[in-house]
């Protein structure tokens, strides 16, 4: 093969990881939106609960309180999982576009050569 085929399909292969990084970044980014939301939720959940917390008999009401936190904890959980993904997968992305970057500044040079000969 002629250095010219090879720097096109390593341009190619380098096009198509980048659009794979790109792809996966956008579901990461919609997995952390939802989970942005779930955390959302459990906050405002845990602010309504003060008011019911000055009935009467809600001292009492303990279980309904464990399970609020640990509600908050999962959803504490689950949105640092969602933006650890999204930090991987967007340095995928910047890795993938230094590699393209790469690919395409060879085959210019390249392309510069020829013309000049």
């Amino acid at each position: 093969m002629s250095i010219r085929t090879e720097l096109e399909a390593a341009l190619a292969k380098a096009e198509a990881d980048w659009r794979t990084a790109n792809e996966r970044l956008d579901s990461t980014q919609a997995e952390r939106a939802k989970a942005n939301e779930e955390w959302a939720r459990a906050n405002a959940d845990r602010r309504s609960a003060g008011v019911e917390r000055r009935k009467s008999d809600a001292v009492w009401a303990g279980s309904d309180r464990r399970k609020a936190a640990a509600d908050r904890r999962r959803a504490d959980s689950v949105r640092d999982q969602a933006n650890a993904a999204w930090d991987q997968a967007l340095a995928a992305r910047r890795e993938a576009r230094v590699v393209w970057d790469q690919a395409r500044t060879a085959l210019d040079e390249l392309n510069r050569a020829e013309g000049k000969t």
